[in-house]
């Protein structure tokens, strides 16, 4: 009967969740409005529509599909290294926008990976990367507001699975391990692991997932041969060949978006938190923190925390590499963010 409410429960919150393109509920402030409109009406594509032409007034020359145009985001969702961007009215809208890129640029990215290190640095897919990545991203079509319900969707049914099925299975964890190991390879990187140092942005999940299994947590699922797979129910690394190395892996292991649709439904314990001091209070050394985009809830950049007494955090992690930073509101800017917390 437990498992039957709880069920139950978990649909009356889809269903509550499932807001039309540009309405709002309690989950989404009214407040939020730029040129008139609702944060969460606008699509993806109108906002890169917005950024395109920032670029255009401020003679930037970068285009979606680009490494470039990728390099560019992740400089900005990790630096802010463009202070005209960061000034500009619809800041709010492009930093929306840039996390959901961020993940699906990634994935697409990694369909080829061995191909595309043989071309040149301003494309990211094999043959036409500007066409074929901008022609097949569905994303664009999605609205802030739609991508952030499905985002507390996906958090509702992870709690169900929580509560359901435990954790036993996957319960074993030594936080000292993954801190020690964090700490050992944040600026030395572990080459029995592929490495995506090549696509600035692109290594941190793959970074923190190390860490878990340095920590204990098992590798679910196994490959015959090397390449991606994106089976979200699986999490697995595999090194093939000795001399010549080749990997085979899910896009749980290095992907923010997928890390977090593994594992928030396989953890002891997972929490959304909007600032610094309720990221401090709340996590402890040893936890997975995942800094998403506060309007959508898209996560974009994953570390590990590895120091905190009460006042003071530090953490390790990949791309833009930190060994034990001190989390400061500068550094991680829980104005922009908030911050998901996963607990093994």
């Amino acid at each position: 009967m437990k498992r039957i409410c709880s069920l139950f429960l978990t649909l009356l919150m889809i269903l509550a969740l499932s807001v039309p393109a540009g309405a709002v509920n309690n989950d989404i402030p009214s407040e939020k409005i730029i040129d008139g409109r609702s944060v969460y009406s606008y699509s993806m594509d109108e906002i890169q529509d917005l950024l395109l032409d920032f670029f255009e007034e401020n003679n930037i020359s970068l285009e979606p599909g680009t490494r470039a145009y990728y390099s560019y985001i992740c400089e900005q969702l990790l630096g802010n290294t463009d202070e005209e961007l960061r000034s500009s009215p619809y800041w709010k809208l492009f930093h929306a926008y840039m996390a959901v890129y961020k993940n699906e640029a990634e994935l697409a990215y990694w369909t080829d990976y061995n191909v595309s290190l043989l071309i040149d640095d301003y494309t990211i897919l094999s043959e036409n990367p500007v066409q074929d990545f901008v022609s097949d991203a569905s994303f664009l079509t999605s609205t802030i507001g739609s991508i952030r319900n499905e985002m507390l969707a996906m958090d509702a049914v992870a709690a169900s699975e929580r509560e359901t099925s435990g954790i036993s299975a996957l319960s074993s964890y030594s936080a000292s391990a993954a801190i020690a190991y964090a700490r050992e390879y944040a600026l030395d990187y572990n080459d029995n692991y592929e490495s995506w140092t090549i696509a600035q942005g692109g290594d941190c999940a793959n970074f923190a997932s190390q860490c878990l299994y340095a920590g204990g947590k098992p590798m679910n699922g196994t490959c015959s041969s090397s390449g991606r797979y994106t089976d979200t129910t699986k999490w697995f690394h595999l090194q093939f060949g000795t001399l010549i190395k080749s990997y085979g892996y899910t896009t749980t292991w290095v992907s923010c978006g997928d890390f977090k649709r593994y594992w928030q439904g396989k953890c002891s314990g997972y929490y959304l938190k909007s600032s610094l001091p309720d990221l401090i209070e709340t996590c402890s050394a040893g936890d997975i923190v995942q800094l998403c985009n506060e309007d959508t809830i898209v996560p974009y950049h994953t570390i590990i925390i590895t120091y905190n007494n009460g006042s003071t955090i530090k953490y390790c992690g990949h791309s833009n590499d930190r060994l034990d930073e001190e989390g400061t509101a500068t550094v991680l800017e829980p104005t922009e963010n908030d911050f998901l917390i996963f607990k093994f």
